[in-house]
């Protein structure tokens, strides 16, 4: 399964947007500014790894396996905050 440079990419800012528009209850004011620095951290990384991957370049399979489990597991946060939107 290969994924994109630039879907992770759009991942990890779609997840900092979200993080930046619907805030955080008081109660969890540290845990959700950890979060967001881990989000932060995130973005500046994949920004650092983007331009290292060419798209007809040739990638390690665990370099894939690492960035595709690291883009589910965002996914996941993803639909289950979409999720917690709707009900």
């Amino acid at each position: 399964m290969k994924i994109s440079p630039e879907r992770i990419k759009q991942i990890i800012k779609e997840e900092v947007s979200h993080a930046h528009a619907h805030g955080h209850h008081q109660q969890d004011d540290k845990e959700g500014a950890r979060m967001r620095r881990h989000l932060h951290r995130i973005n500046g990384l994949a920004e650092k790894l983007d331009p290292l991957f060419e798209d007809d370049g040739d990638v390690p399979e665990w370099v894939q396996e690492k960035i595709a489990v690291a883009a589910a597991m965002l996914q996941t946060i993803l639909d289950y905050k979409n999720g917690e939107e709707i009900r």
